[in-house]
């Protein structure tokens, strides 16, 4: 079962409305559990939990490092994106991977497809 309802994000060269956006996980944590940290990271094409992260391609500049991933509201997480200009990939389409960890520890990741790469 997807982590998220099926949708697609957009980012295109010549636009800079990339976020922010907010990512709900209320649905997804304990009862009374509380977001303490989150990290997001973006890979090209269709990311799995039975992927070696290892072998797939990063696109690091993907998630805006001016704007670090932050929580709100203790169940949600809000990002923004910028066009990757690293590496050209026009046409990608990505998958993003949110660690999440709780204020009791437990920490789990949850997979967001597709951010699309126009």
């Amino acid at each position: 079962m997807p982590d998220f309802v099926k949708t697609n994000i957009d980012v295109r060269y010549f636009t800079d409305l990339w976020g922010v956006y907010t990512f709900q996980f209320s649905d997804a944590l304990p009862t009374g559990s509380s977001l303490a940290t989150v990290s997001v990271r973006a890979f090209v094409g269709n990311v799995t939990p039975s992927s070696t992260l290892a072998s797939e391609t990063e696109i690091a500049d993907l998630i805006d490092p001016a704007f670090a991933p932050a929580t709100a509201d203790h169940t949600k997480v809000q990002i923004k994106f910028q066009y990757p200009l690293v590496v050209d990939h026009k046409g990608d389409r990505a998958t993003l991977i949110f660690q999440l960890s709780l204020v009791g520890g437990a920490q789990h990741p949850f997979y967001f497809q597709y951010v699309s790469i126009r």
